[in-house]
């Protein structure tokens, strides 16, 4: 075979390569445009996702926080009751309610009681709608002594429907509340706080 007739060839070869090398270029660039594309849309379509994940995770922390945030209306008071037969007692408390303290004053008694004793009682206030509601008469529904240590347990009941579920801590003389009845009196806000006046533990 002659050089002339390879050197046709050859450049037709040449012009082939230049022509792929020059289309591979092309398709190249084109492929990284596509690619460029879809990476930044793909980007568009993750941030919103993300923002999403952002937007709504304080709102469930908000959600969190609201729930602690919740107070537990609550009562603490101390009462000395002296007495031969029906026993008669007076004291001092504080009734925690939605957030604030009350100064409260406790008359009353009525369980059978030798001598006199000192009683610290503390729990949960329930069904209290307003402060009101708070000041009036409560009759025991139960109560639960233990003896010798003086801890025990009393529930008391107003007309209105609230409910005083306690925890007791007597020194003296054993009461029985389970026909007692206890007068509270709301003076205004209170003096000390409630934690400041809780029953030792």
């Amino acid at each position: 075979m002659s050089l002339s007739s390879i050197q046709p060839v050859q450049a037709v070869t040449g012009g082939f390569c230049r022509i792929i090398s020059y289309r591979s270029a092309r398709v190249s660039r084109q492929t990284l445009t596509v690619t460029a594309a879809l990476a930044v849309s793909g980007l568009m379509t993750v941030a919103p996702a993300f923002a999403a994940v952002a937007v709504q995770q304080p709102a469930s922390s908000r959600g969190g926080d609201a729930a602690e945030a919740t107070t537990i209306d609550r009562l603490v008071f101390r009462l000395q009751e002296a007495s031969l037969g029906p026993g008669y007692g007076w004291g001092n408390g504080v009734l925690h309610y939605k957030g604030k303290d009350y100064d409260v004053r406790v008359t009353g008694g009525g369980g059978p009681a030798i001598g006199y004793s000192h009683s610290c009682a503390e729990g949960s206030v329930s069904n209290l709608g307003s402060v009101d509601d708070f000041d009036s008469t409560f009759w025991s529904v139960g109560a639960e002594a233990t003896a010798g240590s003086g801890i025990g347990t009393m529930a008391l009941q107003n007309g209105r429907g609230v409910e005083l579920h306690l925890s007791t801590r007597t020194s003296g003389a054993r009461l029985s509340a389970e026909t007692a009845r206890y007068r509270f009196r709301i003076l205004g806000p209170a003096k000390q706080s409630y934690e400041s006046m809780r029953c030792p533990g």
